[in-house]
């Protein structure tokens, strides 16, 4: 079939009033599915800004300008109403903006981005490829780095927009209908459950010193300072809305975790942004003093890597083994049935006892393969 140009004008309603939104939104819950959508800016923010959030009900396409909106409860009961699944594209960026806006999440909720793998596409697919595919549509992606704050929006901008929510319903349509012809859609519903799961599980500020790289290097001692350090980087930057890095370069912490400077001075001596030294310099040196008062018994433990275990090289191969087996047993994509992180959580989970099932050992992929994967971690 021929491709053809999305270049037609697309009919939609803007909503930039708190009546029009519940008006749209009662009507929205009257249909079984609903495409959702964001526009949203993020450059020095912690936060993405929202711009315009997109919905198409089957009916008519709405695009909501969230700079004149107040009264956001009918939205909300939108997206908590169980009798409507929410339809997204890549949610992960959509589900901070709705958390963190609204707190709450689209539940029911379908990733095209995740039934799509399941249809055997690359993990990563972009919605325009999909749209291509399966509706031989080439859409026009010129506006996608565009400024979503600014106002007015052009009549180009609010097509690009509309157009992410026109084409989604017949897309996840499709990709609905071939997985339950294979069988795959209770998997891949399964996933799109645990992406809003782990969108609700908010970085706790006292373990954000595990995610800073090479922490792995710092003593216990050090990691004392560090776990004062980046926790208030943390909350700072969710309280001010900064992105972390404008508060202070993730580098400089573990440089002052290891040199530990109690002056002013010492601070510029090590190359400090002048900004970071002027607003919270202060702070810093008051944190690196009450780590160093931390009792011994209360350090954080060496962090340990996995690489160091003995048998990490081979149990992560003879996993990865297996999983490629079963893969191309059941005719799905090895990528979507595992990846390198989740097998590390499982080694973690068996030899450092963390907390909780691994995705490995839990949904319909402990459902098809636990037995297995427990009988290769009892050699190790």
């Amino acid at each position: 079939m021929a491709m053809e140009n999305n270049k037609e004008d697309l009919n939609y309603h803007i909503v930039n009033s708190d009546i029009e939104l519940e008006y749209v939104c009662q009507r929205a819950r009257q249909a079984k599915y609903v495409a959702l959508d964001t526009e949203f800016v993020r450059t020095r923010t912690y936060f993405p800004t929202l711009g315009l959030i997109q919905l198409y009900d089957g009916q008519q396409i709405v695009l909501i300008d969230p700079l004149s909106i107040r009264q956001w409860q009918p939205f909300c009961h939108l997206l908590t109403d169980e009798k409507v699944t929410k339809i997204l594209h890549a949610c992960s960026e959509d589900l901070e903006i709705f958390m963190h806006e609204f707190n709450t999440l689209p539940e029911p909720m379908i990733d095209t981005q995740i039934l799509a793998a399941f249809d055997n596409y690359p993990l990563s697919t972009g919605f325009a490829k999909l749209v291509s595919d399966k509706l031989c549509i080439q859409l026009d992606k010129s506006e996608s780095r565009t400024d979503w704050l600014a106002r007015p929006l052009t009549q180009k901008q609010y097509n690009y927009a509309a157009a992410d929510v026109y084409y989604l319903l017949p897309v996840a349509q499709q990709l609905i209908h071939q997985l339950t012809q294979t069988n795959w859609l209770y998997a891949a519903l399964d996933d799109c459950q645990r992406v809003c799961q782990r969108r609700r599980q908010s970085i706790y500020p006292e373990k954000a010193y595990l995610d800073i790289t090479n922490a792995w290097q710092l003593k216990p001692q050090q990691l004392a300072i560090l776990q004062l350090l980046a926790a208030w980087r943390i909350r700072y930057a969710r309280q001010y809305n900064i992105a972390l890095n404008f508060v202070v370069k993730e580098e400089h912490l573990k440089q002052l975790t290891i040199t530990q400077p109690k002056t002013l001075y010492e601070l510029r001596q090590l190359g400090l942004a002048n900004t970071e030294i002027r607003h919270h310099g202060t702070t810093l040196l008051a944190l690196i003093k009450q780590g160093q008062e931390v009792d011994e018994d209360k350090w954080p433990k060496r962090i340990e890597r996995l690489i160091d275990y003995p048998n990490y090289k081979k149990a992560a191969k003879t996993l990865k083994a297996l999983l490629q087996s079963l893969a191309d047993e059941k005719s799905i994509n090895s990528e979507l049935l595992s990846s390198r992180r989740q097998i590390n959580q499982l080694l973690r989970w068996h030899w450092q006892k963390k907390e909780g099932k691994p995705v490995l050992m839990s949904g319909w992929r402990g459902e098809l393969f636990s037995r297995q994967i427990e009988k290769i971690l009892e050699e190790y």
